[in-house]
């Protein structure tokens, strides 16, 4: 039996599925890490192209990619729902970005050009105007605040040579936005203490101090992440230690 061949789509209608699914892509992404699609909610494809107009192939492809970035897990038979959170989740989270983005960090210190120091300068200056400006933040500058506070951690390690530990770090670091979105740390931004942990890192960086550097980012992270685990999940439980017999 001889089966028809798909007819070859034309460069226009390739460009334009691709963009599609790029845009599908890119906009539940931004959907989910702000929290507007809530963990473990169903991701139905008729909902989602009523809500976003998006093709019901292009939004598909869109899901396989975000359940290759974690962001969305899938079951045969069940369909897609947005992934879900937990106390172990950010803690394991966290713990990744202590190990990736702290080298990342450090090997832009010891292979980072002067491009990429200028980088720098110029992403904690966008992130101090935004700081300066939300005396009382408007949630227009509460997202300005986050999109510049992500491209200050992206540019620090920018000049890391191994895509792959960039790709990593820019994974983590949208996984723990999830977070971060979930908890009243949004509001209260930017503490002095925060901007000056920032400072701090930046003239440690262009000084090329690797050691101290990599010492304030890590606790800047570990800090930032223990902050939004309380708000959100509470205190820790201490338990009492076990009696010695």
């Amino acid at each position: 039996m001889t089966y028809p061949v798909a007819p070859e789509l034309s460069s226009e209608d390739k460009e334009q599925h691709g963009s599609q699914i790029e845009n599908a892509y890119w906009r539940l992404r931004q959907e989910i890490i702000t929290g507007r699609l809530a963990p473990t909610q169903k991701l139905r494809i008729d909902f989602l192209r009523k809500t976003y107009g998006f093709g019901a192939s292009g939004l598909r492809e869109a899901l396989s990619r975000l359940v290759s970035d974690g962001l969305v897990e899938s079951e045969a038979q069940r369909g897609y729902w947005v992934s879900p959170i937990s106390r172990a989740d950010l803690q394991d989270i966290t713990t990744a970005r202590l190990s990736i983005e702290v080298d990342a960090l450090r090997q832009s210190i010891l292979h980072g050009s002067l491009e990429w120091e200028g980088r720098v300068v110029a992403a904690r200056h966008s992130l101090e105007r935004f700081e300066q400006s939300m005396t009382e933040p408007s949630v227009e500058i509460i997202m300005g605040w986050e999109r510049a506070n992500r491209q200050f951690h992206m540019a620090l390690i920018s000049g890391c040579p191994s895509r792959w530990l960039l790709r990593f770090t820019e994974l983590l670091y949208d996984q723990s936005q999830r977070y971060r979105h979930r908890t009243v740390l949004r509001r209260s931004i930017p503490r002095r203490g925060l901007s000056a942990e920032h400072t701090a890192i930046v003239e440690a960086t262009l000084a090329r101090d690797a050691e101290r550097a990599c010492s304030l980012l890590y606790t800047h992270i570990e800090n930032t992440a223990r902050t939004a685990e309380i708000s959100i999940f509470g205190a820790p439980v201490k338990r009492d230690p076990m009696p010695v017999l």
